[in-house]
C-alpha cells in the first residue's frame, strides 16, 4: 500500500500542474487524478479529466447479452452487491486507481463492517476509465472483468479478490498484471476464472457500463455522469473529500445514511 504522507508530498499542492502535464484535484468523493498539456490551462478545470481525457466512449455495437442476474451481479444495473442492509453506498472504482486502492485501504474495512452488521448494501460498480495508463494491454478492463466474473461465479471470494486486486495493484503506466496473475489472485481468494466469458462477455459489459457511467445518469442519484474515481454516493448522496479521509468518510455515512448505527 502507498505511504499516504509520502504520496502526499510527492503531489504537491492540490490542484497545482506538475512537470510532467499531470493536474491534481480534490471533489465530488475523492482525490482525483487529471492529465492535461502544460500548454492548456482548460485542463485545470475539467472535471473528468485525467479520467477520460477523450469524449465517453460509445457502447461497441457487439452487446454483451448479459442480463438479470447472477451470483452477486446486476447485469441490468452495472453493479456487484454485497450485502442486504438499509443504507445504499454505491462505489465507481477503477482497478489501476491509485486513489481507488486509498479508498479501499481507508475505508474497505468500515464498509464491509456495516455488511456484516447488515447495516449497508454495498454496491461495487466496477469501470474501466483508465485502460490508456496500461500501456496497450487494457488492464483495468480486464481486471474489471474478472472481478465481474468471480462475483457471478464465486460469490464468496468477491471481498478477498477485491482486496487481493488493490494489494497487488500494478503502477499506472505499465502493463498491469497479466490473466495469469489475475487468475492466480482468484485461486489464492478461493475462485477460478473462465478466460472464455471474460473475454467474450464480461469484457464487453465492463465496456458498456463503463461508457454508460460516463454518458450519466448515474441510478438513484442526482449526480449527472460519472466523473472521477473513485466516486462515492451514500444513500444517493455524493461524497466529497479525500480518498484517505477515513474520518471524514464515516461521518458522511453516518448523516447521510439514514440507518441508526
Amino acid at each position: 500500500m502507498n505511504n499516504i504522507s509520502n504520496l502526499t508530498a510527492h503531489l504537491g499542492p492540490l490542484g497545482a500542474v506538475g512537470t510532467k502535464g499531470r493536474s491534481l484535484t480534490m471533489s465530488l468523493g475523492t482525490v482525483t487524478h487529471r492529465v492535461g498539456l502544460l500548454s492548456s490551462l482548460l485542463a485545470a478545470t475539467m472535471l473528468l479529466g485525467g479520467c477520460s481525457p477523450q469524449p465517453a466512449p460509445t457502447p461497441d455495437p457487439q452487446q454483451s447479452n448479459l442480463v438479470g442476474t447472477a451470483g452477486l451481479v446486476d447485469f441490468d444495473a452495472g453493479y456487484l452487491s454485497i450485502g442486504n442492509g438499509p443504507a445504499i453506498v454505491d462505489l465507481y472504482l477503477d482497478p489501476i486507481c491509485p486513489y481507488c486502492k486509498i479508498f479501499e485501504a481507508s475505508n474497505g474495512q468500515f464498509l464491509f463492517d456495516k455488511v456484516d452488521r447488515n447495516k449497508a448494501t454495498l454496491r461495487i460498480h466496477p469501470v474501466a476509465v483508465l485502460d490508456r495508463l496500461s500501456n496497450g494491454t487494457n488492464y483495468p478492463t480486464r481486471a474489471a472483468a474478472a472481478l465481474v466474473d468471480v462475483a457471478a461465479n464465486h460469490p464468496g471470494s468477491l471481498r478477498d479478490y477485491l482486496s487481493s486486486l488493490y494489494e497487488h495493484q500494478p503502477a499506472e503506466n505499465t502493463a498491469g498484471l497479466s490473466n495469469t496473475e489475475l487468475t492466480t489472485l482468484a485461486e489464492q481468494a478461493g475462485a477460478t476464472l473462465n478466460w472464455h466469458s471474460l473475454q467474450s462477455q464480461y469484457e464487453q459489459w465492463i465496456h458498456e457500463h463503463t461508457a454508460q457511467a460516463l454518458q450519466g445518469p448515474l441510478p438513484t442519484t442526482d449526480v449527472s455522469a460519472l466523473q472521477q474515481v473513485p466516486t462515492a454516493i451514500v444513500s444517493g448522496r455524493l461524497c466529497t473529500g479525500n480518498s484517505d479521509q477515513t474520518a471524514r468518510f464515516v461521518a458522511f455515512y453516518a448523516t447521510k445514511s439514514g440507518v441508526h448505527q
